[in-house]
């Protein structure tokens, strides 16, 4: 990598932290390893090209036309991508659709927003009576950039996640510095040589990478910081919120999740049990949306989980991530690795019956490995059922009835995501009403280009995707006058 890509210039710097292969635990390759003073040059420079520079007084289309020559150049550089992502992050070809063709997509269509977003907005005129009589008031409500943005995405779908803060941003008209986290760098630097070729003004994108949590630390308590947008851990993201009130920035957070699916008793299990049974181990189960608890009716509780449990036995293959046969790679480091296997104890000595998974493939000597695991019979209060173990641990739940359903759902201090399967769609929606989630699935639809993405509860802060992730970098304006 060339170094830290500041004020429009790459600054190499003589400071390199090793990056992993998680398949391997070889070292696959070396990051810059960024300071404060790095990071505090970064925050200058996009602050002056905020206040000075010319890109906040651009037009929309004149943005656009940057977004789309960004994601021109990360399709030319797909391969690339592509080994980074594999090399780096453990991640399989299955989830590339997420992990580099959904980011291009994104990208496309929040450029595509310049032509129907409303920067600017006519508000109903009023009469008013003053002394000398009656007058009109007109008013607009204008949408300006937010500011200098402090993006901070995480490892596990890295450009997914920078992207969905960086397209909106951009069109914005927002300036930024986006510091990725430390186990997934790689990425967000080979994004910013894209960047550099797309005639962006100096000072609008800066990436600094490095281990330091002063790094981060930073750009929370900087005052020339007017907006920082994390996703992480909620433990993380509440200490962001501490540190960004110092200076009330406005803060978006997209955290940690614990999603249910709801099965009700009509659902064609051999239909959907590919739905049901596999998005838990997408990645490994590193994703924060993946509905991890499986709630369904006490009679079918036993079908469900023989038939997730056969089709997870039969089509879910550990292995290296760079075989196209492998559905799921390793946890991105082995302090993950030894995070979900205390889960699984956990679940064993609270009395869950564990199914299959749950141990390291006897045939994977080296690598982050760990089998995909499903426990049944798991009560609500179980340990496996109440905290987000982000590792390819399934829980199946049996209710009693559709309202004791919608309650199990509800008990969790995250509200993410969710599904519901059902042939019943219009009962689906009614029940998804009642659930207090951030986004509900019904039987596998998504639609991540125009909805919002976030969460409830602890689950975050604010919205991602679509025009809802355009209006979380700006700040509204009223102008108001006679005539």
């Amino acid at each position: 990598m060339k170094g830290l890509f500041i004020d429009g210039k790459w600054s190499p710097t003589p400071a390199r932290y090793a990056v992993p292969n998680p398949a391997t635990e070889e070292i696959f390759a070396e990051a810059p390893d960024g300071t404060v003073a790095d990071l505090k040059r970064a925050i200058a420079a996009a602050r002056r090209a905020f206040d000075d520079g010319p890109w906040r007084r651009t037009t929309a289309g004149d943005r656009a036309q940057i977004l789309s020559r960004i994601a021109d150049g990360i399709e030319t550089r797909k391969d690339e991508f592509r080994s980074l992502l594999i090399g780096a992050g453990g991640a399989t070809q299955v989830s590339f659709v997420n992990q580099l063709d959904a980011p291009i997509e994104q990208l496309r269509a929040c450029a595509q927003l310049a032509t129907s977003f409303e920067f600017e907005l006519k508000l109903p005129s009023v009469t008013q009576q003053t002394r000398s009589g009656k007058r009109e008031i007109h008013s607009l409500a204008v949408r300006h950039p937010v500011g200098v943005c402090g993006l901070i995405p995480t490892w596990n779908f890295p450009l997914y996640v920078t992207l969905q803060k960086v397209g909106p941003a951009l069109l914005a008209g927002c300036t930024m510095v986006v510091k990725p986290s430390p186990w997934g760098p790689l990425v967000d630097l080979l994004l910013a040589e894209v960047v550099d070729s797309c005639d962006l003004p100096p000072g609008v994108f800066n990436v600094v990478t490095g281990q330091d949590p002063a790094l981060g630390a930073e750009l929370c308590e900087s005052a020339l910081v007017d907006k920082v947008s994390f996703t992480g851990s909620v433990a993380t993201g509440k200490k962001i919120m501490q540190s960004c009130a110092q200076t009330l920035k406005r803060v978006h957070l997209e955290l940690g999740g614990k999603s249910a699916l709801l099965i009700l008793d009509d659902a064609e299990l051999d239909e959907q049990i590919p739905a049901i049974a596999s998005p838990a181990y997408f990645h490994a189960g590193q994703g924060c949306a993946m509905r991890t608890r499986v709630l369904v009716s006490r009679k079918r509780h036993d079908e469900v989980v023989a038939k997730m449990s056969g089709f997870v036995g039969k089509y879910i293959k550990v292995g290296n991530p760079a075989d196209p046969q492998i559905m799921m790679g390793p946890l991105i480091r082995e302090e993950r690795r030894r995070a979900v296997e205390g889960f699984v104890t956990s679940g064993v000595e609270e009395g869950a019956k564990l199914i299959v998974g749950g141990k390291r493939p006897k045939d994977l000597a080296k690598g982050f490995f760990l089998e995909p695991t499903i426990f049944a019979e798991v009560k609500n209060d179980m340990r496996i059922a109440r905290e987000e173990i982000f590792g390819p641990v399934v829980c199946v739940l049996p209710y009693e009835n559709e309202a004791d359903a919608i309650r199990m759902a509800n008990d969790s201090r995250f509200g993410l995501a969710g599904g519901i399967v059902t042939k019943d769609i219009g009962r689906a929606v009614e029940i998804a009403k009642q659930i207090r989630t951030g986004g509900v699935s019904v039987n596998g639809a998504s639609n991540s280009l125009v909805t919002p993405f976030g969460g409830m509860k602890e689950s975050g802060i604010g919205r991602e995707g679509g025009a809802f992730g355009v209006e979380e970098f700006t700040e509204l304006q009223s102008i108001s006058w006679p005539s």
